[in-house]
């Protein structure tokens, strides 16, 4: 798609560079959303945390994460995608704990500024069913994706919805299992003459925590004939700090976390065999509504 609209388009200087730089980055061509920002914790840890996810970004990874949220939560990124001026990467997420059914929503942005927008915005709900004493989570998420061209003038906006679902089960305290089925409509994005569809993705993972402090976590995702193994580790101090490192694919990943009662910031490195090294930082805040009674 984006080749088309770069044949089409008379650019030229500066942009025509960056455009090319664009093409070459697997995550985020074609229009097929996949360089957005959904956090710096997951992006640490390989990308493979479907079985692990406890906060917002639940909303992205398995929706049924959401069900471990027990605080009101916010969490917000930026990132500047391989150094690339005016190539950027943003995330909002909200998680809210209703006694029955957690919810939660979120918006996430890919953008080359004045140029090119793909945007998703997200609303989600989980909820648990108890299988004896094993707790099976399960939840899905409505997304509605928009793509839009200011930069081309025959490119009309276009967005379409879809719908992921994920399950997570833990036959035993410190093993969770899950499966999580994402682009379920497969929606088609047309921007000038030819159209392109997202591939419906699956993902099978695990998490393995030894004694709450160390989480080991393995993913394996396929779509269409391609397919990943991604794996990550973190190491809780005190429950303050953690140093994260992980695979995606052939890519290095690595980082940190912090967090305090109320407040979580953590940093991440991606390291891309190309086009070097990506930095992300995501920063949250947790608390309870009685927090705020008068």
């Amino acid at each position: 798609m984006r080749k088309k609209l770069i044949k089409s388009s008379p650019v030229h200087g500066l942009f025509m560079p960056l455009l090319i730089i664009l093409l070459l980055v697997p995550a985020i061509s074609h229009a097929d959303f996949k360089g957005m920002n959904h956090g710096a914790r997951a992006y640490a840890l390989g990308n493979a945390y479907t079985a692990l996810s406890d906060d917002p970004t639940a909303l992205f990874w398995n929706p049924a994460g959401l069900t471990k949220v027990k605080q009101y939560s916010f969490t917000m990124s930026h990132q500047n995608l391989y150094g690339i001026s005016g190539l950027n990467s943003e995330m909002i997420a909200f998680a809210l704990p209703f006694p029955y059914v957690r919810t939660g929503f979120a918006w996430t942005q890919v953008n080359l500024e004045g140029e090119y927008y793909e945007d998703v915005f997200h609303l989600g709900a989980a909820s648990i069913l108890w299988l004896g004493e094993v707790p099976v989570r399960f939840g899905a998420t409505l997304k509605y994706f928009r793509v839009s061209v200011p930069g081309y003038a025959d490119a009309k906006e276009v967005g379409n919805p879809d719908l992921d679902f994920g399950v997570q089960v833990e036959p035993v305290k410190e093993l969770t299992l899950s499966v999580v089925t994402r682009n379920i409509f497969q929606p088609e994005f047309k921007l000038v003459e030819e159209g392109e569809k997202l591939d419906r993705q699956y993902v099978v993972g695990a998490c393995y925590s030894w004694r709450e402090l160390v989480n080991f976590l393995a993913d394996y995702k396929w779509e269409g004939d391609e397919s990943q193994m991604n794996f990550g580790c973190e190491m809780w101090f005190y429950d303050v700090f953690a140093p994260r490192i992980g695979l995606s694919g052939e890519n290095l990943t690595a980082g940190f976390g912090l967090k305090s009662s109320w407040w979580t910031i953590d940093g991440a490195v991606y390291q891309h065999n190309e086009l070097g090294s990506t930095y992300r930082l995501t920063f949250g805040l947790r608390f309870d509504m009685d927090d705020f009674e008068l």
